[in-house]
């Protein structure tokens, strides 16, 4: 987990650092507003690996593995039946037309995420 762990989290320091580059030089809105959006879900993933999967041990984190005891390896517990990955979409979806319509929709559509990502979180122990 740690390779993983550490590649999401340079990686969102990286694009809020790009995020913040591109705002000072271009001044646009739009560009910045993705690169922000792309460095906060890559801090949700990072996250998601700190609180959920902490006590994975991966193959990845062995410095010594050989490719015969990644086999059978498990990666993760998967919620099937979960009605949340609709209501992510629906969230989303809120965000989106509330960053263009109304913002009260869009920071309505941010504490519905964050409300079913830990959700997520909990169902998936």
């Amino acid at each position: 987990m740690k390779t993983g762990l550490m590649l999401f989290v340079s990686s969102a320091v990286f694009s809020a650092t790009i995020a913040l580059v591109y705002w000072l030089v271009a001044h646009d809105p739009a560009g910045t507003m993705l690169l922000g959006f792309m460095s906060a879900a890559l801090t949700v993933v990072a996250l998601y690996m700190v609180f959920a999967e902490r006590d994975a041990d991966l193959y990845a984190d062995k410095e010594n593995a050989t490719p015969a005891e990644a086999a059978g390896e498990h990666v993760g517990t998967y919620v099937t039946h979960s009605p949340a990955p609709f209501w992510i979409g629906v969230a989303l979806t809120g965000v989106v037309l509330g960053l263009v319509v109304a913002p009260a929709a869009a920071g309505l559509g941010i504490v519905a995420l964050c409300l079913l990502g830990a959700l997520m979180i909990v169902r998936s122990r």
